[in-house]
């Protein structure tokens, strides 16, 4: 579903707005090694993404900056999308960086893998920090989806909170505290910026059919008001 439109001003995304303490390091390596029950959550995971790419929701503006990513919790810390992945339709495991500590108070990730962390894992680390249950975090972009989620006063950041920042990610701990399994927030300080969370990658499978069929009524009402007008 791509619904981004033309000759706007573009969110500025990409940049790394945390102190990023990453260490290089090689998947299935002696430094990093993975498990057969690991890479069947990864393939299931990075699978995922790919259809979020397909539908729009991850993928490059046209100054080349790239937005959307996707984690998954890994034991007590979690596995994100690499920082500049969002280009790509496929990523594979060298496109995933794994985050073993997040100091919000010193704003700073440590992380160990192929690439940094992306530039939203202070977002991403506000919801595993506040939940137990949840499994999984998505953020995307889509320009409809904001307007309508804000238009519908859905679950929300102050508009003066940046994205990638410890505040962003004390605000959305904020929310989380009151909505431990699954939510969608919008990031109303981060534009066309929107983040969702849940048990499992069916909970975010079914936030996106929600989601979509929102935008989609709301483009049936546009096309119903453009005839009585006509």
């Amino acid at each position: 579903m791509k619904t981004q439109e033309q000759n706007k001003i573009l969110p500025a995304d990409g940049y790394i707005k945390f102190q990023c303490k990453h260490t290089h390091a090689v998947w299935n390596s002696e430094a990093l090694p993975v498990t057969a029950a690991f890479m069947a959550r990864f393939e299931e995971a990075d699978a995922f993404r790919t259809e979020v790419f397909d539908q729009g929701f991850i993928g490059i503006y046209e100054n080349g900056i790239g937005y959307g990513n996707l984690s998954f919790r890994y034991g007590e810390n979690f596995v994100i999308t690499a920082s500049a992945t969002g280009g790509a339709r496929e990523l594979g495991i060298d496109g995933y960086t794994f985050v073993n500590k997040v100091e919000l108070s010193q704003n700073t990730v440590h992380s160990l893998g192929p690439l940094p962390a992306s530039s939203e894992t202070m977002s991403h680390a506000g919801v595993y920090l506040e939940s137990p249950l949840a499994n999984y975090v998505l953020h995307i972009h889509n320009n409809l989806l904001f307007n309508i989620l804000k238009e519908k006063n859905a679950l929300s950041t102050s508009a003066n909170i940046a994205y990638g920042t410890v505040e962003m990610a004390e605000a959305i701990r904020t929310i989380v505290k009151r909505n431990l399994s699954e939510a969608i927030i919008v990031m109303h300080g981060h534009e066309e910026g929107i983040l969702i969370y849940g048990m499992s990658l069916a909970h975010l499978k079914s936030q996106l059919v929600f989601l979509c069929q929102e935008a989609k009524n709301e483009l049936c009402a546009q096309c119903k008001k453009g005839g009585h007008n006509g």
